[in-house]
């Protein structure tokens, strides 16, 4: 940021050389000649920093030279500001200079959050507000550019400042934007922009952020994402919990405004008694995609035709003579559900969702009462209309809520719990952070294993290849010193590769060593902690292919 200090001070017939400078190298360097020369902006600059940090800031001249001082508080012993100052003070007084400088229109700032707490990068955003806006409506107001990769500058209030955010991805495409959006779509994001927190914000900088209901649905496929030794980030993505499936519907318009290949997670309800429907309708992608495979262009319809299979199988559910444990409890909630006799609206659809429930869940205890045609006919729907989504990466959870894949779940069947829930993922969490599943993840977890498998996400660092190029030489240097020192056993040879300047005696040792002729020998060779692996090597050994095979076990031989 400031370059090299400079040690006697900054001359002054230096100063316009400076400014010069400055912005062509994206140095600070002019930074104190400003607040020379503009004490208007050291006014502001001091005042600041004294509010903030308990700093005085002055400026001194020695010998020609503009000296920047500063003390901590009162009677603080006075020290060179660009030199001994913390980096995040220093950082600080450069952005306040510049941006309250007037005498630009426009102000390019890369990465203003480095050095700065949280805090202060917050309230540098605070001032940008204050001087951000357009010059030719206000001659005290500029142009701001702020290249960044911190949700705490990405500070979006309105439509127009979501509109202002441009989003870069890893492929180096063109930036997108949200552009100008139809008026529904701008109310659904107006109303969002109110909760855009600084977890949310992790999307603008994700090319494929995951988007999932709750806290617990993050915690879960975190989980089980670490249990399979993959990372999200790794993926440049982000897990994002968004409060419920209204609110990931606004997501999925503001994903697909910004041409993001977001994913979203949502439980079996959402089809049923949110805004799924509607929120898909009206997305281009998935309507081309359904008329693409010739099942025309209203989802809302095609949907349609599950619920009125559905709601014939309620309906044989509340006539049954049957009383079985299974139907009794289905009927049950059915009929809690039921006002004047009748299932409307929205309790039509939860009584739907039940029904789905149970033929996930316990489908051959409710068999008796809804026929296996009915049953298939509906399992189908459902299975296209999952399949069709998850193309467009919208994976519906076809047994429910996530917490009906969880084994340890104990709350009710139907309305769900949240404390039980938490209770479940607090201990599956547990198991698979231990190790203590009996069972495979896919078995243990079912479809929601599944779906969570084909969210974004890279294997772990695998050293194993640069490690084995490390051994490769390691045994050449190895081979080559029992040839030349034919008095050598294995202390000698360890010794030498100890003090080598190769370093390779901190990655391996040589743990047995015997010669069997003069230019014959084997050895183990060991990957010292905390790998702890092993291989046999021989004169034979060729090195220079790199032929080892590392194994989780104690050794691997190649020759």
């Amino acid at each position: 940021m400031w370059g090299v200090p400079i040690e006697e001070g900054y001359q002054k017939n230096q100063f316009a050389n400076y400014k010069r400078v400055a912005p062509r190298y994206g140095s600070a360097v002019d930074t104190f000649v400003l607040l020379e020369e503009r004490p208007d902006i050291r006014i502001r600059v001091e005042a600041t920093l004294s509010s903030l940090f308990d700093r005085y800031i002055s400026i001194e001249w020695d010998s020609g030279n503009l000296v920047p001082m500063a003390t901590a508080g009162d009677m603080g012993e006075a020290y060179r500001l660009d030199r001994e100052e913390c980096h995040g003070i220093r950082e600080l007084l450069v952005l306040l200079t510049h941006l309250y400088n007037d005498q630009y229109a426009y102000l390019i700032i890369d990465e203003p959050e480095l050095n700065l707490h949280p805090q202060y990068q917050s309230f540098f955003m605070q001032e940008v507000r204050k001087v951000a806006g357009s010059p030719s409506v206000d001659t005290d107001r500029k142009v701001i550019f702020l290249i960044t990769h911190s949700p705490f500058i990405v500070d979006v209030r309105s439509m127009d400042d979501l509109r202002s955010v441009l989003s870069f991805s890893s492929d180096h495409t063109a930036p997108t934007s949200i552009g100008a959006t139809e008026a529904r779509s701008t109310y659904h994001l107006e109303s969002l922009i109110p909760r855009l927190n600084v977890h949310h914000k992790q999307l603008f900088f994700s090319d494929n952020p995951i988007f999932v209901e709750g806290i617990l649905d993050a915690r879960i496929i975190e989980a089980v994402q670490e249990y399979r030794g993959v990372s999200i980030t790794a993926a440049g993505s982000c897990l994002v919990e968004v409060g419920g499936c209204e609110e990931v519907n606004k997501y999925l318009i503001l994903c697909r405004a910004l041409r993001k290949s977001a994913y979203f997670l949502y439980d079996l309800d959402s089809l049923f008694t949110g805004n799924l429907r509607q929120c898909i309708r009206e997305d281009g992608q998935v309507v081309a995609f359904l008329a693409s495979l010739g099942l025309g262009n209203d989802f809302g319809r095609y949907c349609g035709e599950l619920d009125r299979k559905l709601s014939e199988a309620v309906k044989l559910v509340r006539e049954t003579q049957r009383d079985t444990a299974a139907v009794d409890e289905l009927r049950s909630h059915i009929e809690g559900l039921a006002a004047n006799g009748g299932l409307k609206d929205k309790n039509l659809a939860r009584a739907r969702v039940a029904v789905l429930v149970d033929l996930a869940g316990r489908r051959t205890e409710i068999m008796p009462v809804i026929t296996e045609d009915l049953a298939a006919d509906i399992e189908g729907r459902l299975a296209r209309i999952v399949e069709i989504l998850m193309r467009k990466n919208v994976f519906l959870l076809p047994g429910g809520a996530l917490e009906h894949y969880l084994p340890t779940y104990s709350g009710h069947r139907y309305q769900l719990n949240e404390s039980a829930k938490r209770v479940a993922v607090d201990a599956e969490i547990t198991k698979l952070a231990s190790g203590q599943i009996a069972e495979s993840p896919e078995q243990r977890y079912g479809a929601l294993f599944e779906t969570i498998s084909r969210l974004p996400a890279k294997p772990a660092v695998n050293i194993d290849s640069v490690l084995i190029r490390y051994l490769s030489d390691y045994v050449h240097e190895l081979q080559g010193l029992i040839l030349i020192h034919s008095e050598w056993g294995r202390d000698q040879l360890n010794a030498h590769f100890a003090t080598s300047a190769s370093g390779f005696g901190k990655l391996f040792d040589t743990e047995e060593f015997e010669r069997s002729g003069p230019r014959e020998f084997s050895a183990t060779i060991r990957i010292r902690n905390p790998d702890g692996r092993a291989v046999q090597i021989s004169h034979e050994t060729n090195a220079g292919m790199q032929a080892f095979q590392l194994t989780a076990d104690v050794a691997a031989t190649s020759q």
